[in-house]
């Protein structure tokens, strides 16, 4: 499994749900165990339109898994 920035993710939740979200990195070393920052796709835009970088949050990289899609965000 190979994340990048800018892939469409799914993230587990701790309801065991899983929602759509952007990946801001690759799997990285956290506190406690490897991540992937990540945030909603609607700060992906808002950043991308702002000219910023998006804000996000780290979740462990064993609950995030990427989305098959033809078309990537930019």
């Amino acid at each position: 499994m190979s994340i990048a920035p800018g892939d469409r993710v799914l993230a587990l939740n701790a309801r065991g749900e899983r929602g759509e979200r952007v990946a801001l990195s690759e799997v990285v070393p956290g506190h406690d165990f490897p991540v992937v920052w990540i945030c909603r796709p609607e700060e992906w835009e808002a950043a991308r339109l702002e000219g910023r970088e998006p804000e996000g949050v780290p979740w462990p990289a064993e609950d995030v898994t990427p989305v098959a899609t033809e078309d990537a965000l930019a």
